[in-house]
C-alpha cells in the first residue's frame, strides 16, 4: 500500500470530526434536521482549518441515501464516491485556474441538467476570490436563482475581495484558528496511529509552529516524524531545524540578569556555530521575552508559553522587572527589522546582546515616576527653614575669576551670629569648616555625571558654594551653564535633600552680571577722585602706547605728581580707559578718536 501524508489520512469525515469550528458544525447541522438548506455558502478563515473538508462532509450528509442527515452513514455509495471524490454529482472546481467567464459560463449550462444519481447537485469552487469580476457577474443569476436541486459551496482565505453581492446571495460561515491544546490531541493522535512516541514539548512546539492550522501541523509533523526514528523530542527538534532551545536561552538570560557580557557573547557564539540562523536566534529571544513578560503577569499556560512551564528558569523573571523585559522584547524586535538592512547580521547581534548585558543599569520609568512623585511632594510641603536653621557656608573655588580666601582642610568651623537678613553671597559667614562643603560637591557632582555629564561638569566648575538656611547657592560665569542647572535645579536639590537628610534647596547665580555691575561703580567713583594728568598716564598704559604731551591748562603751573598704583583687574581696566577716553576727547575736542566716526558734539 502507497503512503498516504497524515493531512490526507486524518481528514475528517463527519461533523464531530471539525477541530475547533464547532460554531460552523452545529449551525449546519440543525439546518439539516430542520431541512433549512440554503442554495450557496461561503466558507471563510485561514488556511488548513477545515473549509473543504466541511463543503465535502455537507455535500455528503445531502446526498446520502439516509439523507439529508447531520450523520452521514459513510458506507453507502453516495458518501463512498464523495469521500473518494469520484462521484459526478460533487464537482470540485480550483477557483485559481478557472477564473475566466468561459469557465462560468460552462457551469450555467451544466446546471440545466439534473444530476446522475444523487438528490443534490453540488458544486464547490475553492479560492473563489480568484475569479475575475466579469466570471462574478456572470454567476450572480445563478446564484440568486438556481434550479431547486443545485447547491453552491465556496471556500476562500480573502473573503474581503469577494465582491458583496455574492456574499449577499450565501450563508456565510467564519472559520478560526484552531487552538494550540486542540493540535496536540491531533498530534499525540496521529502519532499513536503510526506508532511513534512523542514528547509532549516536541509536540507543543508543532502545535505552535503551525500558527493555528490542522494541515500545517500535519505536513510539519511527517516531516520530523521521518528523521525521528520512532521517537519525536525536543531536543532532536532543535538540533535538526535549527533552534536554540529553552537551555540555551535560560542561560543567555541568566548572563543578561548577571551582567556577564563577556559570558553572553560567547553563548551567541556557541549559538551561531551550532548553525542557527541569525533570524532564528532573534526569533526565539523575542519568544522567550514574550513569555518572560507572561509569567511576570501570572499567566502559566503552556499553551500561551510556548513551552512546558518547568522549562522556565523562574529566578530570571523575578530579578527583572516587567519594564526591563519590555525593553529587552523592544530591543529584540528592532534587532529583528534591521538584520536586513545591516551590512553584517552578526554585528547586530553582538551589538543587541551587549546592550542586554546591562539591562540592569537601565533608568526604570517607574523609578523615575517615584523620584518625580516625590519631587512634587517636596515642593508642595515647601523649604521653609527650621527656627534652627544654620548660617550659609562658603567656600571657593580656584578658578579664573577673583580667589577667595579658603580655610585649612582641618580647620574648625568658625560660626558667625547674622541677625540682619542675607543680601549677598560674599558676606556670608561660614558655619562650617570648608572642607565639608568640599566633600558634599564631590560626591553631588560624582552622582550627577553617571546619568548626565554636561550638568555633571557645569556643577563641577561652578564657584563661591554657600551652604546653609536650607539652601545651596552656587555661582557660574556660563548664561548657558546658569541656564543647564536652573532647569534641573529640582533634581540638584531633591539629591541635596537625600544626602543632607534634610530639605535643601539649590540657586543658581550668574558670577559675571554682579561683578560687572560692582566694577563700574567702583570705575566711576575712582575717575571722578583722580586728577587729569594720573587719568591721562593710566589710559597710556591701559592703551601700551608712548606718552603724549599733557593736556594744557592755564590755570596750572606744576605738573601732576604720580600717585600710587592700584592692583585692577582686567575688566576695571577696561572700564576706566574707556572712561579715561571720552574725558580726553571732551578736553581736546576729540582730537583722540578714530577716523571715520562722525563728531557729533559741539566743540568746548
Amino acid at each position: 500500500m502507497s503512503y498516504e501524508v497524515t493531512a490526507t489520512r486524518k481528514r475528517p469525515q463527519t461533523f464531530e470530526q471539525l477541530a475547533g469550528q464547532q460554531f460552523v458544525a452545529a449551525t449546519l447541522e440543525k439546518s439539516l434536521e430542520t431541512g433549512r438548506i440554503a442554495h450557496a455558502y461561503l466558507f471563510s478563515g485561514p488556511r488548513g482549518c477545515g473549509k473543504t473538508s466541511t463543503a465535502r462532509i455537507l455535500a455528503k450528509a445531502l446526498n446520502c441515501e439516509k439523507g439529508p442527515t447531520p450523520e452521514p452513514c459513510g458506507v453507502c455509495d453516495a458518501c463512498k464516491s464523495v469521500a473518494a471524490g469520484s462521484s459526478l454529482d460533487v464537482i470540485e472546481i480550483d477557483g485559481a485556474s478557472n477564473t475566466s467567464v468561459e469557465n462560468v459560463r460552462q457551469i450555467k449550462d451544466e446546471v440545466l441538467f439534473p444530476p446522475n444519481s444523487s438528490r443534490y447537485k453540488i458544486y464547490i469552487i475553492d479560492e473563489v476570490h480568484m475569479l475575475s469580476t466579469s466570471a462574478f457577474n456572470a454567476l450572480l443569476k445563478t446564484i440568486e436563482e438556481p434550479p431547486p436541486y443545485v447547491v453552491f459551496m465556496f471556500a476562500t482565505t480573502e473573503p474581503h475581495k469577494v465582491p458583496a453581492t455574492i456574499k449577499s446571495r450565501c450563508q456565510q460561515f467564519s472559520f478560526r484558528l484552531v487552538p494550540p491544546e486542540t493540535l496536540v490531541e491531533l498530534l499525540r493522535s496521529a502519532a499513536a496511529d503510526i506508532g511513534v512516541k512523542a514528547e509532549p514539548e516536541a509536540l507543543l512546539w508543532i502545535a505552535r509552529e503551525s500558527g493555528g492550522s490542522v494541515r500545517d501541523a500535519y505536513t510539519l509533523f511527517d516531516q520530523i516524524a521521518s528523521f525521528s526514528e520512532g521517537n519525536i523530542s525536543a531536543a532532536l527538534i532543535r538540533e535538526k531545524l535549527g533552534l536554540v532551545g529553552q537551555d540555551r536561552m535560560n542561560g543567555l538570560f541568566g548572563r543578561f540578569v548577571a551582567g556577564d557580557g563577556a559570558g553572553a557573547l560567547a553563548d551567541l557564539e556557541d549559538i551561531l556555530s551550532s548553525g542557527v540562523s541569525p533570524e532564528q536566534f532573534v526569533s526565539d529571544s523575542v519568544e522567550f521575552c514574550r513569555a518572560l513578560l507572561l509569567l511576570k503577569n501570572g499567566i502559566t499556560r503552556e499553551s500561551l508559553l510556548g513551552a512546558p512551564l518547568y522549562s522556565f528558569d523562574l529566578a530570571i523573571g523575578e530579578a527583572l522587572s516587567g519594564e526591563m523585559i519590555e525593553k529587552l522584547l523592544s530591543m529584540f524586535l528592532a534587532a529583528y527589522r534591521n538584520l536586513k538592512e545591516s551590512i553584517d547580521p552578526r554585528y547586530e547581534l553582538d551589538l543587541v546582546v551587549a546592550k542586554a548585558s546591562h539591562i540592569l543599569d537601565y533608568i526604570q520609568p517607574s523609578d523615575l515616576a517615584r523620584s518625580v512623585e516625590r519631587l512634587k511632594n517636596y515642593l508642595e510641603r515647601g523649604a521653609v527653614p527650621g527656627p534652627g536653621a544654620s548660617s550659609p557656608t562658603t567656600i571657593a573655588k580656584a578658578s579664573s575669576g577673583p580667589s577667595v580666601p579658603q580655610s585649612p582642610a582641618n580647620a574648625p568651623a568658625v560660626v558667625k551670629e547674622t541677625p540682619a537678613p542675607e543680601t549677598s553671597l560674599q558676606a556670608q559667614a561660614p558655619i562650617l569648616a570648608p572642607h565639608d562643603v568640599e566633600g558634599l560637591k564631590k560626591v553631588l557632582v560624582a552622582h550627577i555625571r553617571k546619568s548626565n555629564v554636561m550638568l555633571g561638569a557645569a556643577l563641577e566648575k561652578s564657584r563661591s558654594w554657600l551652604l546653609g538656611s536650607g539652601k545651596l547657592s552656587i555661582l557660574v560665569t556660563s548664561r548657558m551653564e546658569a541656564d543647564m542647572l536652573e532647569k534641573f535645579s529640582g533634581i540638584i536639590a531633591e539629591i541635596l535633600s537625600q544626602r543632607l537628610g534634610s530639605a535643601c534647596r539649590f540657586e543658581v547665580s550668574l558670577a559675571g552680571e554682579a561683578q560687572a555691575a560692582e566694577a563700574r561703580e567702583r570705575t566711576i567713583a575712582a575717575s571722578q577722585a583722580r586728577p587729569v594728568a594720573f587719568r591721562e598716564a593710566t589710559l597710556q598704559d591701559a592703551m601700551g602706547k608712548a606718552p603724549q604731551a599733557a593736556v594744557r591748562n592755564e590755570d596750572r603751573d606744576e605738573s601732576p605728581k604720580a600717585e600710587p598704583s592700584l592692583t585692577l583687574n582686567r575688566k576695571e581696566e577696561e572700564s576706566i580707559a574707556l572712561v579715561e577716553r571720552l574725558f580726553k576727547g571732551k578736553l581736546e575736542g576729540f582730537a583722540d578718536i578714530p577716523q571715520g566716526v562722525e563728531n557729533t558734539e559741539p566743540d568746548l
